[in-house]
C-alpha cells in the first residue's frame, strides 16, 4: 500500500506540473492536487500501519458530489447488493400476470408431463404394441361357415332322360387354426339336403347327407417349424422394444433441450444485470466529465465520447432485455402443451443459481463408458435393429429351400334317403348318426413338392438380408465408438470449463481492480475517459465470459448424464 500511496502522490505532482506548463491560469490548482494526493498517501499509509498493529482502520468513503449518483459498489455490481428488478419482471408485476418461480427440477418434471413433442412420441410405442398384437393374432383360431340354396330344371330329352327338377340346400361350418409350426388345421361339418321330382321313380326323391372332415397341412422345408413361423411375432416384439428405446431417447433429448433452454434463460437474465452495471459505470463516468466541465477542467466536447458510451450501453441493454423474452418463449414452448392460452403471459423466473463450484477432479472415463454401454437407449435400440435383421435373414435363408408339404385328410360320411322298397322315408338324423359314428371313414396322406427353376428371387433376398445384418452390426459398432467418444468429450468439457471458470473469475477480479484504479487515476488527472471506458469494456467482457462458462458448465453436467443414458425424470 505504501507504493500505491507514493504512486498517487507522484501522479498528483506530475499532473500539477503538466497543468502548470500547459496553462498558467491553472497554477492555483497545483496546491489542491498536491494536497489531494498527499491526503490519499497519508490515508493509505495509516491504514497499513493500523493493519500491521492488528487494529481495524476505519475506511472512509468519499461522498459523491451528486447525491443521486450510484456508489462505487453499485457501479461495479457488487453481488452482495440486492439484484435489480428486470424490466420483464417489472412489466409482469404491473400488468398482473402470473409469476412462476421455477427450479430446474420443476422445469424438467413439467416438461416430462406436458411437452407436446413427448406426447406425440408416446404414440409410437403404442403403435408398435398394436403391431405386436396383430402379429400374434395370426395364430388365433378362426370359425367360418357358409350356406346356400340352389334349384335346377333340365329339359325332357328322351325316355331315359326325362325332365328333372331338383332343389339343393347345403351348409358348411368349420374351425381352422394356424399352428406355430407352420401347419394349418381345418375341421368342418357339411350337412346337405337334395330333393328331386324326376327319375321315373328309379331314384329317391329326397336325400340327406352329413360329412365330418379334418385336414392338416404341414410344410417340411420352406416355411416350416417354429423359428420361421414365429419370426413375425419376434420381429414385432423387437420393434416394440425398439420403439420404447427410441421414446426413451426422445425423452432424454427433450430433457437436455429443456436444461439448455433453462440455463439460457438464466444466462440472459444475469447478462442483463452485467450490461446494466456497465451502463451504471458509463453514467458515472459521464457525471464525472460533467463535473470537470463545470469546474472548467475539461472542454464541453469531452462529454461526447462519454455520451456515445452511454448510448452504446443502453443499446446493449435493450438487446439484452429482448433476449430475455426470446429465451422465456423458448422455455414456455417446451414446458406447456398449449391447452391454456394464457401460458404466454406467465412470467417465468428461474431460481436455480447459475453460479457453480467447478469440480476439481473427474472419474475415469472407462467406468462411465461401461455405464453408457449399459444404459444408453440408442444403443439398445440399435441392438434390437440387429436382432430384427437377423430374424429377417433366417426367413430369407429358409425361403431358399424347396417347398415340401405333407397333407393329411380324414372324413366320415353319412347318407339317408327314401327307401323305395320298404316305403320308409329318410331323414337328416340318420345321416348325422352315420357320419358321427364314423361308419364310413375316408383318409389320405400325400406329399407335395415344388421349387422355382433357378430360384433367383429367394437367393437374392437371402443375400440382401445377410448384407442388412452386416450393415446393422457395423452401425451398432459405430454407435458404440460414438458413445465412447462422447463420454470422453463430455469429461474433457467438464475439465476445461472448470479451468475456464477459475480463470475468468480471476479475470473479473482483476478487471474490477483495473477499473477502480483507472477511475482513481482519472480523478487525479493521470488517466483519460477513454482508458476508463476501455477498462469498463474489459470488465463487461470478462463478466460475460464468466456467465457463459458457468452456463456451459451447467449444461455440460447434464450432457455428461445424457451421454451415459442417465438423464431421466420421473413424470410423477
Amino acid at each position: 500500500m505504501f507504493y500505491w500511496a507514493m504512486f498517487y502522490w507522484a501522479s498528483g505532482v506530475v499532473t500539477g506540473a503538466n497543468l502548470c506548463r500547459r496553462s498558467p491560469k491553472r497554477m492555483l490548482r497545483i496546491k489542491y492536487l498536491s494536497r489531494l494526493a498527499l491526503a490519499v498517501c497519508v490515508s493509505l499509509v495509516c491504514g497499513d500501519i493500523a493493519s500491521a498493529q492488528g487494529g481495524k482502520p476505519q475506511a472512509t468513503t468519499p461522498k459523491p458530489s451528486n447525491p443521486t449518483a450510484p456508489s462505487a459498489t453499485a457501479q461495479l455490481g457488487n453481488p452482495q447488493s440486492p439484484p435489480k428488478t428486470l424490466p420483464v419482471d417489472k412489466e409482469a408485476e404491473e400488468r398482473g400476470h402470473r409469476i412462476r418461480d421455477i427450479t430446474l427440477e420443476e422445469a424438467l418434471q413439467r416438461g416430462r408431463r406436458h411437452n407436446v413433442g413427448l406426447k406425440a412420441a408416446r404414440l409410437l410405442p403404442d403403435q408398435a404394441q398394436l403391431d405386436l398384437l396383430f402379429a400374434e393374432a395370426g395364430f388365433q383360431p378362426e370359425l367360418y361357415g357358409s350356406t346356400g340354396y340352389s334349384e335346377s330344371k333340365s329339359p325332357d330329352r328322351n325316355a331315359f332322360q326325362p325332365s328333372v327338377k331338383s332343389q339343393t340346400m347345403d351348409a358348411t361350418m368349420g374351425w381352422r387354426q394356424r399352428m406355430i409350426t407352420g401347419g394349418l388345421f381345418d375341421l368342418a361339418f357339411q350337412p346337405a339336403r337334395f330333393e328331386s321330382d324326376g327319375g321315373n321313380g328309379a331314384f329317391p326323391n329326397k336325400q340327406f347327407s352329413s360329412q365330418w372332415s379334418a385336414s392338416f397341412r404341414q410344410p417340411l422345408l420352406r416355411g416350416g417349424w417354429t423359428d420361421y413361423n414365429l419370426a413375425q411375432v419376434t420381429s414385432a416384439r423387437y420393434r416394440f422394444l425398439q420403439a420404447n428405446h427410441d421414446f426413451d431417447r426422445t425423452v432424454q433429448d427433450t430433457m437436455l433441450t429443456i436444461v439448455q433452454a433453462y440455463w439460457e434463460l438464466v444466462f440472459t437474465r444475469e447478462n442483463w444485470r452485467v450490461v446494466d452495471s456497465a451502463l451504471i459505470v458509463a453514467l458515472e463516468q459521464l457525471r464525472i466529465t460533467d463535473e470537470r466541465i463545470r469546474l472548467q477542467d475539461a472542454a464541453p466536447r469531452d462529454r461526447v465520447a462519454d455520451e456515445a458510451e452511454v448510448a452504446r450501453r443502453r443499446e446493449e441493454l435493450i438487446v439484452a432485455g429482448n433476449a430475455i423474452r426470446d429465451r422465456e418463449d423458448d422455455l414456455r414452448r417446451l414446458l406447456f402443451d398449449g391447452s391454456d392460452a394464457s401460458i404466454w403471459q406467465v412470467n417465468l423466473r428461474p431460481i436455480s443459481p447459475i453460479k457453480v463450484e467447478p469440480a476439481t477432479s473427474v472419474p475415469p472415463f472407462e467406468e462411465l463408458v461401461e455405464v453408457a454401454l449399459r444404459n444408453r437407449p440408442d444403443l439398445h435400440s440399435m441392438q434390437n435393429a440387429v436382432a430384427t435383421a437377423e430374424i429377417a435373414q433366417l426367413q430369407a435363408d429358409r425361403d431358399v429351400l424347396p417347398q415340401l408339404d405333407m397333407i393329411s385328410r380324414y372324413s366320415s360320411n353319412g347318407v339317408s334317403s327314401d327307401d323305395l322298397i320298404t316305403g320308409s322315408s329318410g331323414g337328416f338324423r340318420s345321416a348325422f348318426y352315420d357320419s358321427s359314428n364314423q361308419d364310413y371313414p375316408d383318409w389320405s396322406v400325400r406329399l407335395e413338392f415344388s421349387i422355382p427353376i433357378g430360384n433367383q428371387a429367394a437367393r437374392s433376398r437371402s443375400r440382401r438380408a445377410a448384407i442388412e445384418v452386416e450393415r446393422q452390426r457395423r452401425l451398432l459398432h459405430g454407435a458404440t465408438l460414438d458413445a465412447t467418444s462422447e463420454v470422453r468429450e463430455a469429461l474433457r468439457r467438464i475439465t476445461t470449463l472448470s479451468q475456464s471458470i477459475r480463470a475468468t473469475t480471476e479475470s473479473v477480479r482483476l478487471a474490477i481492480t483495473n477499473l477502480e484504479t483507472e477511475q482513481v487515476k482519472q480523478r487525479v488527472g493521470s488517466s483519460t475517459a477513454f482508458e476508463v471506458q476501455r477498462r469498463n469494456q474489459e470488465l463487461r467482457e470478462a463478466r460475460g465470459r464468466l456467465l457463459r462458462n458457468q452456463l456451459d458448465y451447467r449444461t455440460a453436467e447434464s450432457q455428461l448424464l445424457y451421454v451415459q443414458g442417465l438423464l431421466e425424470v420421473n413424470p410423477e
